[in-house]
């Protein structure tokens, strides 16, 4: 059974838009179905998707698998009043395709709907929003501010430097141009420079937060959620010098004579001229730096792009090649990114981002697996009602509080 390349289109454009009528879902998704049992039919959606979605990485998908069985369609109950949807129109809101095969989900990428959605509890209960800019501040003399409530502007000065925040996500350290005020010589200036060293500052995002931040020697710095950096007002001498938790992506200005070092965990990572990123979470069981250009040092471990070392505690450096670097920031490109990970993987990420605390019900089932993209700008119960196309089951709680059903 072939289609014309033309209607398959249509149809995925539709439906990747959110622009796609309740016939047209039914029909692509018959399509999908029947597939199952038409390789060639298989082989023309694939194809087509692909052409639609060429920076999609296909690779790691077992297609064999994925199209082993669909899941069935059911109504779901909206609030008192509003008439009942499809479990596949709520689903296309949050997935483009969740399809159970053998112990994986597979997830692609959509776009998050306009509207806000309930969980059902037996009670209702308010929708979690994602997370967004958060963080605060903390000056060396304890000083605490909370960006996210900041007026955009100059925050604070140390020396020569200025904290200013340049808008609702991004804060940054600018040196003022010396000026040429005679009466500045009699400065003692080795000592402005110490106190500047001494001045030791962290950002920090809480749980459903994120934030940027520019160094004063230029460095960019992306916090994910549940992150922070404690860093110098003003790096010198010849030497850099941070200290990172959580995961945090660097572009770090390169200084031959002054190299960029991060401590993460126990291991210290110096930078070669770099992009990299570090997942230093402490409830994961291992650290990871990405290379994504140049070049980094990590004990007598050198990186090339597209490596990524691992170690866990006081553990042997692993290097391994060949990383897709864009699901590993895809955090910092507005996505969550799995790769066959299971279910309390996919909770932490969830969980940080959501600022939720998950309880686990007895006979949880972990061993199911998910691979794929999902929208980060999606509230809560449209990310879980997506998840639920596979054989996982949630419930949303007062609290900020998420059960995993069996």
């Amino acid at each position: 059974m072939l289609l014309s390349n033309d209607r398959l289109d249509y149809l995925f454009e539709h439906y990747l838009n959110n622009h796609i009528s309740d016939s047209e879902l039914t029909e692509l998704f018959g399509y999908i179905r029947n597939a199952e049992r038409d390789d060639l039919l298989k082989d023309q959606i694939m194809r087509v998707f692909k052409e639609i979605r060429p920076e999609a990485d296909f690779d790691f998908v077992d297609w064999e698998n994925m199209f082993s069985g669909v899941v069935r369609e059911r109504p779901l109950q909206t609030e008192a009043g509003i008439k009942k949807i499809s479990l596949w129109k709520k689903a296309a809101a949050a997935v483009l395709i969740i399809i159970l095969g053998g112990s994986a989900g597979y997830l692609f990428m959509h776009h998050p709907a306009k509207h806000r959605d309930f969980a059902k509890t037996g009670k209702t209960v308010e929708d979690i929003l994602p997370g967004g800019n958060k963080a605060t501040l903390t000056l060396s003399n304890g000083t605490k501010i909370i960006l996210n409530n900041a007026n955009n502007g100059k925050l604070a000065s140390v020396g020569n430097v200025n904290v200013i925040k340049v808008n609702s996500g991004s804060v940054a350290y600018r040196q003022e141009p010396e000026k040429s005020d005679p009466r500045s010589k009699i400065k003692d200036q080795r000592s402005e420079i110490r106190d500047q060293r001494s001045e030791i500052n962290t950002l920090q995002t809480p749980r459903g937060g994120q934030y940027q931040l520019t160094l004063s020697d230029g460095t960019k710095v992306w916090l994910n959620a549940a992150s922070s950096i404690r860093y110098p007002v003003e790096f010198a001498g010849n030497e850099r010098k941070v200290g990172i938790t959580g995961e945090v992506y660097f572009e770090v200005v390169h200084k031959e004579k002054m190299p960029f070092e991060v401590l993460a965990g126990n291991k210290i990572i110096e930078d070669i001229g770099t992009h990299f990123n570090v997942n230093a979470y402490a409830d994961e069981y291992t650290i990871k730096t990405t290379l994504l250009e140049g070049a980094v040092k990590i004990g007598q471990v050198m990186l090339k792009p597209g490596e990524q070392a691992v170690w866990s505690g006081s553990g042997k450096i692993r290097v391994r090649d060949h990383i897709n670097t864009t699901e590993v920031i895809a955090w910092k490109n507005g996505l969550f990114s799995f790769k066959n990970d299971n279910l309390e993987k996919v909770m932490r990420k969830l969980s940080r981002w959501y600022d939720v605390d998950v309880i686990y019900q007895p006979g949880v089932d972990n061993k199911q697996h998910f691979t794929g993209m999902i929208d980060r700008n999606l509230t809560l119960s449209q990310v879980l009602k997506g998840l639920e196309l596979t054989n996982a089951h949630f419930r949303i709680e007062a609290g900020r509080k998420v059960e995993i059903l069996p």
